[in-house]
């Protein structure tokens, strides 16, 4: 579903307040929604800014007057009262995160609203003709003299000069109508023009906001089929709705996998330096000044944490909220852009990570729940604190893109053209792991060793690895499956992991796993790579293959005959 791809861009600034934004979106129409309501929400922000100065200039400029000065305080008072009950309603805001509603999305909700707003062409008014010169006008018939009147030769000059007049008048009239009909005639053919420009462009309009509209309406009926760019598009935008009390730069990504009917969500949180930390305004009478307060490091860091895990639920329940049956497991990473002090350069580090399923969030009683303690209980991936930036690796990353991604099966970098990972033979499988692992683990002094292998595609190797910190004796196995690993494949590993008294398991896999297997994984020695992330572990050390799900499963299924 290539039309849904956001592939439009374009790079917005604030010059006042020294803001830039590069903002995408799939066409021009939300384009410009989006660029408008970001640049409405900096216009704002100025227009506060520059009122809080001319406020006081105002004030300043007045401080001679003493009449003016009483007024002045009772309105700098006044507007410090207003300063901190904005404060602390910006607080209370941040503090209510959870009580923010959010809805499902509607079809209707992304539709295309604008109406054509270009005015019908103004149809001219005809200009009117003269009244026609007569001969029998009085200006053309003039009162003749005693002298004239008996001369005949007078009189017929007099009659001849008066015939001349009329002609000459009436030739002027003549001319002066064929302008004017020639006038109307171009004013009537520039109308028409007009007109025909005008319906043009409005039936384009129309056929441009309809298109649009029906492609959302596509869109929809392939989201509730659950198609995986559909199911994207939606969840980015209904995420992307939600209201917020803080001003930084959101983004939000989504990633569907139809077969364990999990989204992983990466969506970006604000810093510390987001949260308002305004306390107090207060008007010192004696000085003519402003004094603020603002709240103390420890209540700023407490707040902080709070407002993350509580957007971490937001997020959740929006989704969930959602009421669709196609999503059974939310893993959501979140991120920050950032600044690292030590080299000076921007960074957007994840900070925090957690598998959430649909069955235990709807258990959650929002109204009065602790945040923080949930993402604990849920075995969510973070720092003690929000405050230094600790990144994190996230339960399951975003896969790469990958544009030969065959029907919804996850496709990378292939070793040749004709080389499917999920249909190789087990051997060649068994030895492209400990190749694999053995490039992975070399280059820090490590070893790997093949232990033991099945028919059935499974690898079983030790790597040692001799890092002092994360190293030790690490335990891979490897399924060359073509359908989702359960939970009975992890449960194996840990058990092995045990028995042989390693530090880690990784289980790799050509395929995908269960929301089950990952729940097992939690808190536990074990690193779970899919279909996507054994291609790029391929691609990293110079290598290319593909997976081919579809492909491998025919194979299978004309060798058992």
């Amino acid at each position: 579903m290539a039309r849904y791809t956001y592939t439009l861009r374009q790079e917005i600034s604030h010059q006042g307040l020294n803001k830039y934004r590069v903002v995408t979106a799939q066409n021009r129409y939300e384009l410009n929604q989006k660029i408008a309501a970001i640049q409405a929400q900096w216009d704002e922000q100025w227009r506060r800014k520059c009122e809080v100065e001319a406020r006081k200039q105002e004030l300043e400029a007045r401080k001679r007057d003493k009449e003016q000065q009483k007024r002045d305080i009772e309105k700098a008072v006044k507007f410090a009262e207003d300063m901190t009950k904005d404060a602390v309603d910006r607080l209370e805001q941040i503090e209510n995160i959870l009580k923010i509603q959010t809805k499902p999305l509607e079809a209707c909700d992304m539709y295309d609203k604008t109406q054509f707003t270009t005015s019908v062409p103004v149809k001219p008014i005809p200009k009117t003709f003269s009244r026609e010169p007569l001969r029998e006008d009085s200006i053309y018939n003039p009162p003749m003299s005693f002298f004239t009147s008996i001369s005949k030769k007078k009189k017929q000059a007099f009659i001849d000069e008066n015939d001349e007049k009329f002609n000459l008048d009436y030739k002027k009239w003549q001319e002066e109508c064929d302008k004017i009909s020639n006038d109307n005639s171009n004013a009537v053919a520039l109308y028409r023009e007009q007109v025909e420009k005008w319906e043009k462009e409005k039936n384009e309009f129309l056929r441009n906001k309809e298109e649009f509209n029906k492609g959302i309406d596509e869109l929809f009926v392939s989201y509730r089929e659950g198609d995986k760019d559909a199911s994207e598009i939606y969840y980015a935008e209904l995420l992307e709705r939600i209201n917020l009390p803080l001003e930084f730069e959101n983004e939000t990504k989504c990633e569907y996998n139809s077969d364990n009917k999990m989204l992983i969500v990466d969506i970006t949180l604000p810093t510390i330096d987001n949260l308002p930390n305004l306390k107090k305004v207060t008007y010192v009478k004696s000085s003519g000044e402003y004094k603020e307060s603002y709240q103390s490091d420890a209540f700023m860091k407490k707040m902080y944490d709070k407002a993350i895990y509580d957007i971490v639920l937001l997020t959740l329940k929006a989704i969930f909220g959602a009421n669709d049956s196609n999503v059974e497991a939310v893993v959501l990473n979140g991120k920050v852009n950032t600044i690292d002090k030590s080299t000076g350069k921007a960074i957007s580090p994840y900070i925090l990570s957690v598998n959430v399923s649909r069955e235990s969030f709807k258990d959650l009683n929002l109204e009065y729940i602790d945040s923080k303690e949930w993402f604990k209980s849920s075995k969510g991936i973070s720092a003690a604190t929000f405050t230094k930036i600790t990144p994190v690796a996230p339960v399951v990353e975003m896969s790469r893109e990958d544009s030969r991604f065959i029907d919804g099966y996850e496709v990378a970098d292939k070793l040749d053209d004709s080389v499917n990972l999920a249909a190789i033979d087990w051997q060649d499988f068994e030895n492209l792991i400990r190749e694999l692992f053995a490039e992975e683990f070399n280059s820090n002094g490590g070893e790997v060793k093949i232990t033991q292998a099945s028919r059935d595609g499974g690898v079983d190797a030790i790597a040692f690895d001799p890092d002092p910190i994360r190293g030790g004796k690490i335990v891979i196995q490897a399924k060359r499956y073509t359908n989702v690993v359960g939970v009975s494949a992890v449960r194996d590993l840990y058990g092995t992991v045990m028995n042989e008294g390693a530090t880690k398991g990784i289980l790799v896999t050509t395929s995908n796993y269960g929301n089950d297997a990952y729940e097992f994984a939690k808190g536990k020695p074990l690193t779970l790579m899919n279909g996507a992330n054994l291609l790029f572990l391929l691609e990293k050390h110079g290598h290319k293959a593909k997976i081919d799900l579809k492909e491998a499963k025919e194979l299978n299924n004309q060798n058992n005959f």
